[in-house]
């Protein structure tokens, strides 16, 4: 009798790709430990990712119970880093997976892993190469590369990001914006250039809003920023590499005396934002994920983030999401290249007790399927192989803002995580350094020559 149910469930799941799907719900669930009729003989610790996500929760959990409904002697222990470590960070989340790796206790057979965790991981470790020592290479794993945009596979930038291996499928492709409120952007009589926008357009703005809290007696920050994830880095970034004016140039990992006037240069820009005093007051004590909500409430004017900030901010509140309106970043001067990418998700741990079927958990995720609904529920691009339909698919200024940035700078994407870009290789790990000083830029307690200076000291 219970073949014949789980029978007619799989049935049920293979017809229903081909009807139209309707959003999902939001699962108001925090926690899952997924049981069946039937009795699994293994249990794949899975650290999940997108919670309160507006449309990737769902998607995360329909895939889980598809997943257990098809391969009925494996039950997947789905928990989230909230639940894990108390909090969603990716820096606690690279010293958790450290701590594993020093201590041979290999909690979690998949774990959460995108280009900045890995980053963090090895700053952590000190090792820039760990991932091929402790994480499973899937550019090995039978019939991996074909679920994978060739791109990916053939642009050594991608597995550069992850240690020169590939640690899971580029799920997620995305876009940096500089976010603005259309709201605050109203009140304080701002007229913000959607595209197109200039470093001397941004500071424009952002001496505005130091002019309007001055005039109406208000504490409106021109940025918002937190304490455990730095996003300012990623204007720096785009205003660094405008300079350049050359795609190769501005990915590879080589240093120049060409980059090192830009480096002083994008300081200079930050020392002259710092002037207006941009930053929110309550930066130092902000944990990002828990203060994402702020520009909603109309705390700050700009949010620099990636796109994937609607499906945070529809799962907070749907209608200030509407006043978000996503911005092409400012450059010093116009380029045909632009800031984004695709990362992986996952990966995993090469010595999970687990990792046959924790590998068998991750493929799963790489279906041309999977492609479809992807892009339909994020509004992001994918670098899973899988032609994507028109039909269905909403007209928003997300919508709009993905479709401007593909037509105008196509392949012609990139975004490190580590400073490599700037020093070469044998410097990524100076990362954490930069944001430093950018913050103190941007607070007005270090000069650009000053913040240049300790950072060219630290160059091997």
């Amino acid at each position: 009798m219970k073949k014949i149910v789980v029978f007619c469930v799989l049935l049920f799941i293979i017809s229903s790709g081909c009807v139209t799907e309707e959003r999902p719900t939001m699962y108001k669930r925090t926690d899952v430990n997924l049981t069946s009729a039937h009795s699994p003989d293994k249990e794949v610790n899975w650290m999940g990712h997108w919670l309160g996500n507006y449309d990737r929760e769902p998607l995360l959990r329909e895939v889980a119970q598809n997943f257990e409904l098809m391969n009925p002697n494996i039950q997947l222990n789905l928990k989230f880093p909230q639940h894990i470590m108390g909090f969603r960070s990716k820096q606690e989340t690279a010293k958790y997976i450290a701590k594993m790796i020093r201590t041979g206790n290999i909690e979690w057979d998949v774990i959460w892993m995108d280009d900045q965790i890995y980053q963090y991981t090895s700053e952590e470790l000190d090792d820039p190469q760990w991932g091929e020592k402790y994480l499973v290479n899937f550019e090995e794993v039978p019939g991996f590369k074909a679920t994978q945009k060739s791109f990916t596979i053939e642009d050594p930038v991608y597995r550069k990001q992850t240690g020169g291996m590939i640690v899971g499928p580029y799920i997620e492709g995305y876009y940096h914006t500089i976010y603005y409120n259309q709201d605050v952007a109203e009140e304080m009589g701002i007229e913000i250039k959607q595209y197109g926008m200039t470093f001397d357009d941004l500071l424009g703005y952002v001496k505005q809003v130091s002019e309007y809290n001055q005039e109406h007696n208000t504490n409106i920050a021109a940025f918002f920023e937190a304490n455990d994830w730095t996003t300012v880095e990623i204007l720096f970034q785009n205003l660094f590499k405008s300079e350049l004016q050359n795609f190769s140039k501005a990915k590879e990992e080589v240093g120049s005396d060409e980059k090192n006037a830009a480096l002083l240069k994008s300081f200079q820009a930050f020392e002259e934002l710092g002037k207006y005093n941009p930053l929110i007051d309550s930066y130092k004590d902000n944990i990002w994920y828990q203060t994402r909500h702020l520009v909603l409430n109309d705390k700050c004017l700009f949010y620099i983030h990636g796109i994937w900030m609607y499906s945070h901010w529809m799962g907070i509140d749907e209608e200030k999401t509407k006043k978000m309106i996503p911005a092409e970043l400012p450059v010093f001067q116009p380029v045909d290249y632009y800031s984004g990418g695709f990362v992986p998700t996952w990966a995993v741990m090469k010595d999970a007790p687990n990792k046959e079927e924790a590998i068998k958990l991750v493929m799963f995720w790489s279906t041309s399927r999977m492609a479809e609904k992807w892009v339909r529920s994020t509004k992001m691009p994918t670098g899973l192989v899988g032609e994507v339909s028109s039909t269905g698919l909403e007209d928003t200024q997300f919508d709009t803002f993905e479709a401007k940035i593909t037509d105008k700078y196509g392949s012609n994407v990139y975004y490190s995580a580590n400073a490599g870009y700037i020093f070469g290789e044998e410097n990524q790990d100076l990362s954490t350094a930069i944001d430093y000083k950018l913050m103190q830029l941007l607070d007005g307690e270090i000069t650009a020559q000053a913040a240049y200076d300790e950072i060219m000291g630290l160059v091997e």
